[in-house]
């Protein structure tokens, strides 16, 4: 049985309060529905009862805490005092607390990432999802895991970039992957604000303008070949093609067509979602050739033959040293023939997204247009078009785009060969004149 005694709570009152064998409540003389539960075992605990609807609605108990630091009388009066304001509001403390427990449990930062990969990046995000995951899970994570979506601040955001000023590249990244996460949670109203519209996008790092020379174009290609299979195929048709890492590591068979030499690359699988048309230069199809054509299944498979070639950083690493002692050979070979002393030659960094730019560089020095250039690597303004308009869009500047990756394919060739470019294949800019 459950006693009642009514008191003024003070702490020579509780200090004076000892268990009886049963449990007993003794509710303040002065703040209704303030009290102190004092169990069998002589516990003491500090609560506060309220009704919401008046008298003839059940009793809600709230558990305040523990008599002793940090619930000495006075802050546990000020909490019920706190509580009794909210229900006078015609708020119910429980369901509050509830809902604030629900809020932090599913919409806590790191759930919310999980939320967000699942019903968003992995769908609007084509391959590069995982990465944008990733980016959250080791910047963002970190500083805002333990908090609830809703309790994010601008404050909270700019501490996450700040601490990305020295990398402007992945800080760039950062923003605009929790700049995604926010708008979506808006949208979907789990959040009443976006705390990103007030931040700026970072600038970002500079545009690399890093293009490969005559001698390292040879050495990259001659030193594929140290690479084990596919990566050496890899390396050599994102030379030829000029198309992304991504695209020509996961090039299915069903995209090409052997009799035409095209390969359509579908739009699914493309950095601005759209088919592109690849004519596949003598070269291309000499590679392809070696590899052995087939209907079906992936051009370039692991070893598994289930997934796409990958472990990128690994193979340019082995890259980097095989070029390395071929660049060596080249820098002597020209000092001997000119009667020069030898030096050693200096590594510049690279990275196989630099192919593309050198690729499209060496096409306008040989005399082709930039639209051609840029519609060799599939960029071109407009959007996507439908029906009609969108299969004249894809076979656009086709006969162009043609000349073009054979005159690189030549001029490739000239260069690993050492012989001049071949009589019937032109610069455009010639051609045209």
């Amino acid at each position: 049985m459950i006693a009642v005694a009514r008191t003024k709570l003070t702490k020579r009152a509780i200090d004076a309060i000892q268990g009886s064998g049963r449990d007993v409540f003794y509710w303040d003389e002065a703040l209704p529905g303030f009290g102190l539960k004092v169990t069998a075992a002589g516990s003491k605990v500090f609560v506060y009862q309220y009704r919401l609807g008046g008298r003839g609605t059940m009793a809600t108990r709230w558990t305040i805490g523990r008599y002793g630091a940090p619930w000495t009388p006075d802050k546990a009066r000020a909490e019920a005092e706190r509580l009794a304001i909210l229900v006078a509001q015609g708020v119910d403390p429980m369901a509050q607390k509830k809902e604030r427990e629900r809020t932090e449990r599913t919409l806590s930062f790191t759930a919310y990432v999980e939320t967000f990969s699942a019903g968003y990046l992995e769908t609007e995000w084509g391959s590069s999802w995982k990465q944008a995951k990733r980016q959250l899970e080791l910047h963002a994570v970190p500083k805002l895991g333990g908090k609830a979506l809703p309790d994010i601040q601008v404050a909270d955001i700019n501490q996450v970039l700040d601490g990305l000023r020295t990398r402007p590249g992945v800080q760039k990244s950062v923003w605009a992957v929790l700049s995604s996460l926010f708008r979506w949670a808006t949208r979907r109203e789990d959040i009443d604000r976006n705390p990103m519209a007030k931040i700026d996008p970072p600038s970002g790092s500079k545009a690399r303008k890093r293009v490969l020379s005559p001698d390292e174009i040879i050495a990259a290609w001659r030193a594929s070949y140290q690479l084990e299979d596919p990566r050496g195929a890899l390396v050599r048709l994102l030379m030829i093609t000029l198309q992304r890492r991504s695209e020509v590591a996961k090039l299915p068979w069903a995209e090409l067509t052997k009799g035409r030499g095209l390969w359509r690359l579908d739009g699914a699988r493309s950095k601005n979602g759209l088919d592109h048309l690849v004519p596949l230069s003598g070269s291309a199809m000499a590679e392809l050739d070696a590899i052995g054509w087939k209907t079906r299944g992936r051009v370039l498979p692991c070893s598994t033959g289930k997934t796409p070639v990958s472990n990128f950083s690994d193979m340019k690493t082995a890259l980097d040293e095989a070029m390395k002692p071929i660049l060596q050979e080249l820098a002597d070979a020209r000092a001997d023939e000119a009667g020069e002393e030898r030096h050693a030659i200096e590594w510049t960094p690279w990275r196989l997204h630099d192919l593309r730019r050198t690729g499209t560089t060496n096409l306008q020095a040989l005399g082709f247009p930039i639209e051609v250039t840029e519609r060799v690597i599939n960029h071109h303004q407009g959007g996507e078009a439908s029906g009609i308009r969108g299969i004249y869009n894809l076979h656009e500047y086709v006969e162009e785009k043609t000349r073009a990756l054979d005159a690189w394919a030549a001029h490739l060739q000239s260069l690993i060969n050492g012989a001049p470019m071949a009589s019937n294949v032109v610069p455009l800019a010639v051609a045209r004149g």
